[in-house]
């Protein structure tokens, strides 16, 4: 049969004999019924749909018990960095051209001694004479008035040669009388906390460098509660960034501690050896988050504190600062994370 001769579905529907009346009003009911009904149905669907949405966020928002993995760093301003480098730089360079004080010369000359005593192998006699002819230079300073711009530029200058010198004991390991007399101690010291590579690289960033420097050198001129000279709270928080995130144990413990390691003999006992490391390390971080809490409120001392604790093993700790934290900041950054802490901490770390 030829395709045109086919008759569709459609036409034969259209040709078919109508149904009764009675027949199409009540399937035109029906219809609208149905139709009615899965509105009805839709509607409690939509209904129920927030409250679902609610109740799964209520589910997520509830504290569970997780072990905290990263002890929060401050923020630091880095344009305030460079631009508090950049001054440093800049009198450093007048300093070398037009020629400093005596006074202050002298001064810079006793720091130099008293800092490169270590390195040296000077004697405590030697030390203690340094010691006393920068006392005695600091003394004859304190006579005249206006000296801090050249205190500051005698730290600028100093603080330009130590990291050169420092940089260049990195590449060749050579050691000219700068490195001794300025970066020596610091490397001993670095060294020491395990802040310096095989390769002799130095792990502390340009910036962390001078602010170590700057600080230690307030500390043996005697000007570190001089607000001229003060550091900058940008530079702290850059210091106490690089601490938190390069703990060691205080220097107390280490002599102890390796007397331990050495003494271990047994799985048991390294494995003991080890937990007091971490303790000790841990506790070492504590105290520094505490340093950077008073200076700076903006950092969340409490909640840092109870990360630390927690690794410590002391749970206790823990909880009473991760308590703090959410006391006075319920909401907000780290407000969630902290509840999930504490009921870790309160569980005694066994998740």
């Amino acid at each position: 049969m030829a395709a045109d001769d086919k008759e569709t579905t459609k036409e034969k529907r259209a040709k078919a004999p109508g149904l009764p009346p009675r027949v199409e009003r009540a399937l035109a009911l029906a219809r609208e019924a149905a139709a009615a009904d899965r509105q009805r149905k839709g509607g409690r669907w939509l209904a129920i749909l927030p409250v679902s949405i609610a109740a799964l966020l209520l589910l997520l928002m509830m504290p569970r018990a997780t072990a905290p993995d990263a002890v929060p760093l401050p923020r630091v301003n880095e344009r305030v960095l460079a631009g508090i480098a950049s001054a440093d730089d800049r009198r450093a360079a007048a300093a070398e051209v037009e020629r400093l004080p005596s006074d202050i010369l002298a001064i810079g000359t006793a720091l130099r001694a008293l800092n490169g005593a270590d390195v040296r192998g000077t004697d405590e006699l030697g030390k203690i004479d340094a010691r006393r002819q920068l006392d005695g230079a600091l003394r004859d300073l304190a006579r005249r008035k206006d000296v801090v711009p050249d205190l500051v530029a005698l730290r600028a200058i100093q603080t330009r040669r130590f990291l050169d010198a420092l940089r260049h004991w990195e590449r060749t390991g050579e050691t000219s009388e700068d490195f001794l007399d300025l970066a020596g101690s610091f490397v001993l010291r670095a060294s020491d906390a395990g802040w310096v590579r095989p390769d002799r690289t130095v792990l502390l960033t340009d910036t962390e460098r001078r602010v170590m420097f700057k600080t230690v050198w307030n500390v043996l001129a005697s000007v570190d509660t001089n607000p001229a000279l003060a550091i900058a709270l940008d530079e702290q928080r850059a210091l106490y960034a690089f601490y938190i995130q390069h703990p060691r144990p205080p220097e107390s413990s280490r002599l102890s501690l390796e007397t331990e390691r050495l003494a271990a003999t047994t799985p048991a006992a390294c494995a003991g050896v080890a937990r007091e490391h971490r303790r000790q390390v841990e506790l070492w971080r504590a105290d520094k988050i505490k340093r950077l809490g008073a200076i700076d409120p903006s950092y969340p001392t409490s909640y840092a504190l109870g990360v630390a604790y927690y690794r410590a093993g002391r749970f206790d700790l823990s909880a009473d600062a991760f308590t703090t934290f959410i006391g006075k900041n319920p909401d907000g950054p780290y407000a969630l994370l902290a509840k999930n802490h504490l009921k870790a901490a309160l569980a005694g770390g066994e998740l």
